[in-house]
């Protein structure tokens, strides 16, 4: 009894495994309007070790070019009813002498962390990627108390003697495989995040992942990590600071869509983002709110095939602002000018033209005192270039700083205004609120 014991369990798993494929198959079949899918990408995890397999229903005879995953050993083909062969195992290329159904096997390890990113084979011909939608099961005969993490929908997980078996919806697209014990995960959509286990999500936390997850496909993001990492698909999040991980992804999403390498103005951006409080950061922090902010780092989201980094982020402030913006370019060679942006309308005092544009400098207009001092009659004095002028109206007269808080009145008095008065283009600018009341004046606007 003891020698017939092994076979009939092995002929029970075969025969269990012939179930699980012909309901599959009627599974896909059983879809109105829906036919199976093209390939079937199968992992089989056995004693550490990832195995590979890639069921090609039609290829037409020819030779294919395999791009494989860095780590891929013993890869081979094989093809019913015809001949299949790799010429090269570094640079593999397969040749198929009839066309037919074809399947193509690869081996990998398991990796420590047991997080697979780079496992998807790239089948091209004739230099056109031949890229396929695909159903993935994964066999694992290794651990049958873990499971495993697909940022897509689950439709089987099934054990069976000494074999757990998982099958996951059509893909078109390579995502990161995980397998986890001992942490929890929460699902949005079809994208996946694992934590610690014992330390719930907090409602900040979700709705800050909600809003990350809005703006990509699935993902599987791994919180409570010694560092943050980002790629396309997977990301490794310090802790909980998922604001941090938006940061970055933003960040590697230019590197990668920008022609210069390590362009100055990655740095800048990052300073913004983590509210550094260096110069151009600081100005550009202090001209947006949270909430244009945000939609400017959803436009720097979307770029592609970026030729001049500066140019481009000028360009996307500039539909945020709602008119032209070149302070990134300006910034080329630094400067002390502003980030603004100047608004075309008229102002007058009572019926007199006063100037024919002003300013917006951190949420605040700004009118030029040159300008002022021309149209009204007051006599301005530049003390220091760019740094100390002098205004004299009718019965009064004010020194300004550049930068400064303080001013003073009639050499006798001080006075405070913050960013009172500001350089730009060469030009001072002085605010509005203060300008009115220091000079007793009541402007208006109007179109031109």
């Amino acid at each position: 009894m003891k020698l017939l014991w092994i076979p009939l369990t092995l002929l029970l798993s075969v025969s269990t495994l012939m179930l699980l494929y012909h309901w599959d198959r009627a599974e896909a079949g059983n879809k109105d309007g829906n036919r199976p899918s093209n390939l079937d990408v199968t992992m089989t995890v056995k004693e550490n070790k990832l195995q590979f397999g890639y069921t090609y229903e039609h290829l037409k005879a020819g030779i294919y070019t395999l791009e494989t995953p860095e780590k891929a050993t013993a890869i081979a083909c094989s093809q019913q009813g015809g001949t299949c062969r790799i010429t090269n195992q570094e640079n593999p290329e397969m040749i198929l002498e009839e066309e037919g159904r074809v399947l193509v096997g690869y081996t990998m390890p398991m990796p420590e962390n047991e997080v697979i990113n780079d496992w998807m084979l790239v089948l091209k011909k004739e230099g056109r990627v031949r890229q396929l939608p695909f159903s993935l099961t994964i066999q694992d005969f290794d651990a049958m108390k873990k499971t495993w993490l697909v940022p897509a929908e689950k439709k089987s997980d099934i054990q069976i003697e000494n074999l757990r078996y998982f099958k996951f919806s059509s893909m078109d697209e390579s995502l990161p495989l995980t397998r986890k014990a001992g942490v929890s995960s929460w699902k949005e959509e079809d994208s996946i995040v694992t934590y610690k286990t014992g330390t719930e999500l907090s409602a900040e936390v979700k709705q800050e992942l909600r809003n990350f997850l809005a703006l990509t496909g699935p993902i599987l993001i791994q919180l409570d990590q010694s560092a943050t990492k980002v790629s396309e698909k997977l990301m490794e999040v310090e802790g909980r600071d998922v604001k941090g991980m938006r940061m970055e992804y933003v960040l590697e999403h230019l590197r990668k869509v920008n022609a210069e390498e390590n362009p100055w103005e990655i740095k800048i951006l990052k300073d913004v983002f983590t509210k550094k409080k260096t110069k151009m950061a600081k100005e550009i922090d202090a001209s947006l709110s949270d909430e244009e902010l945000e939609e400017w780092e959803i436009r720097l989201l979307q770029a592609e095939n970026i030729d001049d980094l500066g140019v481009f982020l000028d360009e996307e402030l500039s539909v945020v602002f709602g008119t032209d913006i070149s302070y990134f370019q300006n910034y080329k060679a630094p400067t002390k000018d502003k980030l603004h942006y100047a608004e075309a309308q008229r102002v007058f005092e009572e019926d007199q033209l006063v100037t024919d544009h002003f300013i917006h400098y951190h949420g605040s207009p700004y009118l030029s005192l040159t300008d002022i001092s021309r149209s009204m009659g007051f006599e301005l004095t530049e003390i220091e270039q760019r740094s100390v002028y002098r205004v004299e109206v009718p019965g009064k007269e004010y020194v300004f700083y550049v930068g400064q808080p303080t001013f003073v009145v009639n050499k006798e008095s001080f006075g405070m205004g913050e960013d009172l008065l500001i350089m730009v283009e060469n030009t001072p600018y002085i605010k509005w609120q203060d300008l009115q009341e220091l000079f007793d004046m009541n402007l208006t606007t109007r179109r031109k």
